[in-house]
Formats: structure tokens, sequence, C-alpha cells
């Protein structure tokens, strides 16, 4: 009975040392992002990877293929194989981003409470970088789907199963009304946020990743609950979204920085993830051993001189 309420005693001073570490990291970062240094973006910063452009870019894109395609198309993806469909809905069901979200949170919460003390400072520093990765793609795919359902309510176009009655053009704007609630997508937005936001982590999955993407998109207009003009647009916000959340993070020399192009790239950091959580699930079963030091420090004014970062390949 003695041992038992020793170990019950080693056991919550554990998670509660696990709570203050997670709490000044969560802090520290924090601070870091919204009181540290902000540099100046980069004169030559690539057209396409603005998000004002990419927003201009779909939008003309919509538009036209709204008032020359959605019906052909419409008509058309009725004619996509029956059998199919349960496929086309395993796929859609991706763009809800449940798996991404659930998956960056975990990891998250794991590198801000895992016990990072008794360890290398490059290994220390790689846990904030991990972290850093996390909190983006979280705030990119749940921030792209916000702001998707934000515009789609606020627009009211009906859906294409409204199409005998409503016809292709009708809207109802602020009806907040499901069946009003199609131009842009929110599965085409999430995924458009999931596609970019991981291939700006890991831009040599970049080939995977959006292929996956442009499938969800391609999957809502099969199942009929969108037009091919919600579906672009939807991708247009959430991929802009992502940038403008990357370009944040690199003005402020979190986890992305600028080539001498300037293009988005990820810090030399990204290739220790895996090396960083292998060190990381090594302490987690240590108890008893002293709380780990005070949160990362910001990047200071003298590292944040040159925005330009020449990225190694």
């Amino acid at each position: 009975m003695q041992a038992w309420r020793q170990g019950r005693k080693a056991v919550e001073a554990a998670l509660k040392r696990s709570a203050d570490t997670g709490r000044r990291r969560l802090i520290g970062g924090l601070r870091c992002f919204f009181n540290g240094p902000v540099a100046a973006p980069p004169e030559n910063r690539a057209f396409l990877e603005r998000p004002i452009a990419i927003i201009a870019i779909f939008l003309a894109l919509s538009l036209f293929v709204m008032w020359t395609a959605d019906y052909p198309l419409a008509v058309w993806m009725k004619s996509f194989p029956g059998q199919l469909r349960g496929m086309a809905k395993w796929i859609s069901g991706l763009g809800t981003g449940l798996l991404v979200l659930s998956s960056s949170g975990a990891l998250l919460i794991f590198t801000l409470l895992a016990p990072a003390h008794h360890v290398r400072k490059s290994v220390r520093t790689g846990a904030d970088f991990v972290a850093s990765a996390a909190a983006y793609v979280f705030l990119a795919v749940a921030g792209g789907g916000i702001a998707d359902s934000l515009a789609k309510n606020m627009i009211g176009r009906a859906r294409p199963q409204l199409l005998q009655t409503n016809g292709a053009f009708s809207f109802r704007p602020f009806s907040f009304h499901a069946d009003f609630a199609s131009f842009p997508s929110g599965h085409s937005a999430t995924a458009g946020a999931m596609a970019m936001s991981l291939a700006l982590v890991f831009p040599r999955l970049r080939p995977v990743f959006m292929p996956v993407g442009v499938l969800i998109c391609l999957s809502r207009q099969w199942l009929g609950a969108h037009w091919a003009s919600d579906t672009l647009m939807g991708w247009g916000v959430g991929v802009a979204f992502a940038l403008w959340l990357a370009h944040l993070f690199a003005r402020r020399r979190l986890l992305f920085a600028y080539d001498s192009s300037g293009r988005l790239r990820p810090g030399d950091h990204y290739k220790t993830i895996l090396a960083v959580l292998r060190a990381l699930l090594r302490r987690v079963p240590m108890i008893g051993n002293r709380a780990i030091p005070a949160a990362k420090a910001c990047p200071s004014d003298a590292d944040l001189a040159s925005p330009i970062l020449e990225i190694r390949s």
C-alpha cells in the first residue's frame, strides 16, 4: 500500500511538471509570435506565393467556370459510376480535416509536454521546430476552414441538388442554411489548406499532398455536393490562407524563411523531425527528474536583419 502511494505521488508530480513545462513552452511560443521582432517581407517575394494573387486568380477562374462550365460539368458528373461512389465518399471524408487536425494537435501537445530535459540543446531546438510545424499545420487547416465557412454562408449559393428548382445561379446571401452554402466549397478549402501547409513543411512530399487535395475537390463534384466553380474557389481560399500564415511565421523566423528568389522554404531543421521525436520518446517514461528549463528564446533583431535565408537543397 505504501509503495502504491509513493508511485501515485511520483506520477502526480511528473504530470504536474509536464503541465508546467507545457505552460512555459506555450507562453514562450506565443510571446515569440506576438511580441517578438518582425522582419519586413522581401521585395522579390514570389508572385504565386502572395495570398492576394492566389485569391484573385482563383476568383477569376471560378467566375469563368461558373458562367461557362458549371452546368455541363454537373450533368456529366451525374454519369459517375455508382459503384465508385463509395470511394468518392471516402475521399471526400478526408476533406473534413479531422485526421490532420487531430494528428497535428496531438503532436503539438506531445512536443509541449514531453520531458526534453537532459537532452542535447540541438534536440530541444528541434522540439521547438516540431511544435512550430504542428501549430502551423493545425492553424492553417482550422483557419482555412473557418474563413471559407464565413464566406460561403455570406454568399449563399444554392447547391447542385437544387438545380431543378433554383437553377445554377441562385443566391441567398446570409441565409446560413446548408442548402445555400455551396460557394466556395468548405471541403475544398480544407483540402487546399492541408495540401499547401503540408507541402510547405515537407517540400519533397509535395507531389503526394497536392494530388490528394485535388482528388478531395473532385470527389465533392462526383457526389453532387458542389459545382466545379465552388471547388476551385474553395481550393484557392485554403491555399491562400496557408500561404498567408506561412508568411507570418517566416517574417518571425519561425519554421520558414525566404530563399534568394523570395520563395518560402522550410528552415534547415525540418530534416531532424524524426530524430527529435525519437529522442523525446526515449524521455517520456522518465519520472522524478528535474523540470525542463524556461521556454525558448525568440529570434533577436539581429537574426531578423535580413529576411533572406539561403536554403540548401
